[in-house]
């Protein structure tokens, strides 16, 4: 980012900085890179209230795909929002949401190379005594060098169309980071090889050219007719159709905030 306002003066046409930023489509991007796996005890921006997270920033070609681990504030019963986790429905819809957060650090962390008996000791060995002790012990753990080690990403599609600041739609959804684990694995070291979509039996899945060997991302025939299986447009019939989410939109704007998404989102 410049510190300050720049005077005229000669910039070349062939100024890569010039060209807009590609990168994100839905389904597998190979060769990114998880650059940012770190706690921060306030993500909020300026006049709101504090709000600590593990902050994730995930590389996808010239792209930045956001995504924040935090406490779990609220949670949805029977469609309705609640902040207070005394009744036994929203006790269950809590322990689930922090279990869905559990398997999603582990997930970030095992494609860095960390393994599932050093997170579960770093864990274990001390009682845990707040979020912030919790995403810490899970941030010491990560390697030297990982946000070089490169990685291969499943995008989905948004749940619902966003806004942009000023209130307006944004039209369509875009791919983004997946926020939970219940479509699968979404990150892993990175394969290599060239790899074809394998679209036969509804779902998605991705065979290596050479050796045949199919990638561990992939995605099931219920998840493809799912509203994160294929693109919303608004004004168009968006009930999903067979197949409708393999037109990748490679270089569509990326809309990643550090809001809180909302709780029960699928």
């Amino acid at each position: 980012m410049d510190n300050q306002i720049q005077g005229y003066g000669y910039v070349s046409d062939t100024d890569e900085s010039l060209k807009s930023k590609t990168g994100g489509k839905f389904g597998l991007n190979q060769n990114c890179f998880l650059t940012k796996f770190a706690y921060n005890p306030n993500v909020s921006k300026e006049g709101q209230p504090v709000r600590e997270a593990i902050e994730i920033v995930v590389q996808v070609g010239d792209k930045e795909f956001k995504d924040w681990v935090a406490p779990i504030t609220q949670v949805y019963v029977k469609n309705v929002v609640t902040t207070t986790f005394t009744t036994p429905e929203a006790i269950t819809e809590y322990n689930a949401a922090l279990r869905q957060q559990g398997g999603l650090v582990t997930h970030y962390l095992k494609a860095m190379g960390v393994t599932e008996d050093a997170i579960k000791n770093a864990l274990t060995l001390t009682p845990i005594t707040s979020f912030a002790d919790y995403a810490q012990r899970l941030c010491a753990l990560l390697p030297a060098g990982y946000n070089t080690r490169p990685v291969d990403v499943f995008l989905e599609y948004q749940w619902n169309i966003g806004t942009k600041e000023n209130g307006e739609s944004n039209g369509k959804t875009f791919p983004t980071l997946p926020r939970s684990m219940k479509g699968g694995y979404f990150i892993v070291g990175a394969r290599g090889g060239v790899y074809t979509e394998d679209t036969t039996d509804g779902g998605l899945k991705y065979i290596e050219n050479t050796t045949r060997a199919e990638h561990p991302l992939f995605r099931s025939k219920d998840f493809m007719e799912s509203k994160k299986g294929f693109q919303q447009i608004e004004g168009q019939d968006n009930a999903g159709p067979a197949n409708a989410a393999f037109t990748p939109v490679a270089g569509a704007a990326q809309t990643s905030t550090w809001e809180t998404p909302a709780a029960g989102q699928a």
